[in-house]
């Protein structure tokens, strides 16, 4: 178990501070991506269409499990109310732990107990900004210390810090940590796709599952476990607008949580 001396002393990665966290956000790297390449947000062909297993983004009904919310400390701390809600309409939802190795989300750990507490699944994701191997195995480390009650663990991949080696070398090194110290937990790499075959075409395979960012009103057929398709879904359990994902018809949500 690392101590708070280890954490603050050992870590090569640069220290977030409060003016540049939202950055540390899911899908800001491929929010900004998207913004430098417009023609990306096209809608898919027909054929593309015709093999869809979801429903269109714009339909905001679902049965309890097919739909995912991710959150962060800019949803605010949840209260004991919306934990029950939440626990009522999904099977589990997913909360930023850390920014690089530094940065501790402000809500992780009031989030992570009242969820603990009432009986609701929760995964966790880092936002990564390793460096090498090293600090990519050192970022796995404090993300499992961080949060060792959640039920599985994201490595959120999309803005390239990586000085020294390859960027496949640094996201295996992190699987690989990370898979040492939560065994038989499920262990997914998030990105989007662009990303994902530039910087991590080799080391995604030693994932247990891709969860792909692409804001597009129809499925993308890229292989994957998890479809953010929004950032803007209003969750009425917490009154805002959140991200959210679809689960993938290849797994269920006891897949990701057992």
């Amino acid at each position: 178990m690392l101590t708070a001396s280890t954490l603050a002393l050992t870590s090569t990665t640069h220290a977030a501070t409060d003016n540049n966290a939202p950055k540390g956000t899911m899908g800001s790297g491929y929010q900004q991506y998207m913004a430098k390449h417009p023609e990306k947000a096209k809608k898919p062909s027909q054929s593309e269409s015709n093999r869809s297993l979801f429903r269109s983004a714009q339909d905001k009904t679902t049965s309890s499990g097919e739909r995912v919310l991710d959150i962060s400390e800019w949803q605010g701390n949840l209260t004991q109310a919306q934990v029950k809600q939440l626990k009522k309409n999904y099977d589990f939802i997913i909360i930023r732990a850390q920014y690089g190795s530094e940065y501790v989300d402000k809500s992780l750990e009031h989030n992570s107990y009242l969820l603990d507490k009432n009986g609701m699944k929760f995964g966790v994701y880092s936002y990564s900004m390793y460096e090498n191997p090293q600090d990519a195995r050192y970022e796995a480390q404090t993300l499992y210390n961080r949060a060792p009650k959640a039920s599985f663990y994201v490595n959120d991949f999309e803005q390239n810090s990586v000085t020294s080696g390859t960027t496949d070398e640094a996201t295996s090194a992190w699987h690989d940590e990370m898979k040492r110290l939560a065994g038989n937990k499920k262990i997914l790499l998030y990105s989007y796709e662009n990303f994902m075959l530039q910087n991590a075409s080799i080391a995604v395979s030693d994932y247990d599952g891709f969860w792909l960012a692409a804001y597009t009103d129809q499925q993308p057929t890229r292989e994957k476990v998890l479809w953010q398709y929004t950032d803007s879904y209003y969750s009425p359990e917490l009154q805002q607008n959140v991200d959210a994902s679809y689960l993938d018809s290849s797994v269920n949500a006891k897949w990701f949580t057992n």
